[in-house]
């Protein structure tokens, strides 16, 4: 057996501008993430016959097909059912997945999962792809399933872990970790699902066209995210979390800006909770409109913040910064 687990993120600052070419209208500005202990878990088992059977344990959907041609390209679960048909085993198998991030959270589950399952895939059938062409295969197969353009931050943070800037240039895409203890961060962090899912690819594709159709409005508003994204990471790169806080606010008030959808009244009243009880900054998850909701907190106020935020219908979700990335047994 084959048992891949990767990790998923909060992003930080310049979501969105991690879609491809956006990042090149604004001179490349970095997007920054860090990798978080809500997992995602890939387990595969061989078979003797040519059969291969699926399930998603959050889903709560399994489906066996006679081989791997058999498969059909839409279904429930064509995300792995597209990967299985792109790596080709030689043999039958049994794919069972589980992510203990909700689903439509805002912090890269799918993503996650879906780099789990390549570095599964990728050792059962010992096709022996980098990280970078793993990535990128991610990238592709993800784009066919949500039929519009796939960002690339979340395969970073679920590749490879720690706090890091994603760096897109003229010659492709470089990572680089900030010199921030994740222990000492996860001590200034609060997270919180609202409960209600979120759509990251309606969302980011209303803004995608607009900026690739010259809309000067948006194109002036992520210029504002990434003006925040650059500060962000003279910050982290220094290590100086005490400047942190406004500039997570800068970040969420441009974000915020790009479309009245990202933010909803009840993320405005956790928000507004979680400020009287310690927060000093907030930031909503991914594109918006649901998922969850990061809290920048002052030292020792997370239990009262966690009370707050729980008092308001809010649900918290434990977890830590973490330095690993992807991680493959079997």
């Amino acid at each position: 057996m084959i048992v891949s687990t990767a990790p998923t993120r909060i992003d930080l600052a310049g979501g969105t501008l991690d879609l491809w070419p956006l990042h090149l209208f604004f001179d490349n500005p970095p997007t920054i993430n860090a990798a978080i202990d809500l997992y995602a878990s890939v387990e595969i088992r061989p078979r003797r016959d040519k059969a291969v059977v699926v399930e998603s344990r959050d889903l709560k959907v399994k489906a066996k097909f006679p081989s791997v041609q058999a498969t059909p390209v839409n279904h429930p679960l064509q995300l792995i059912l597209r990967l299985v048909r792109f790596y080709e085993p030689d043999s039958g198998l049994e794919v069972v997945t589980h992510c203990q991030a909700p689903a439509g959270s805002g912090i890269g589950g799918s993503s996650s999962l879906n780099i789990a399952l390549n570095g599964a895939l990728n050792r059962f059938t010992q096709r022996g792809y980098s990280k970078a062409q793993m990535i990128e295969i991610a990238k592709n197969i993800e784009t066919q399933v949500i039929n519009v353009p796939a960002g690339m931050q979340d395969y970073y943070a679920a590749m490879y872990g720690g706090v890091q800037a994603i760096q897109p240039g003229i010659e492709g895409v470089e990572n680089r970790h900030f010199p921030v203890s994740p222990a000492d961060l996860t001590q200034r962090f609060v997270l919180c699902f609202t409960g209600k899912p979120h759509n990251s690819g309606i969302n980011n594709w209303a803004v995608y066209k607009r900026t690739i159709n010259g809309d000067s409005l948006v194109r002036r508003k992520l210029k504002r995210i990434a003006n925040a994204a650059w500060k962000i990471e003279r910050v982290l790169d220094e290590n100086r979390l005490k400047d942190f806080a406004p500039l997570f606010t800068e970040e969420w008030k441009a974000r915020k800006a790009l479309a009245p959808s990202i933010s909803t009244p009840k993320m405005e009243r956790l928000i507004r909770a979680a400020k009287k009880a310690g927060a000093l900054a907030a930031k909503v998850c991914g594109a918006g409109g649901g998922g969850c909701v990061a809290f920048f907190i002052q030292p020792g106020s997370k239990n009262a913040v966690t009370s707050a935020l729980q008092s308001t219908g809010g649900t918290v979700l434990p977890f830590r910064f973490v330095s690993r990335g992807l991680r493959v047994q079997g």
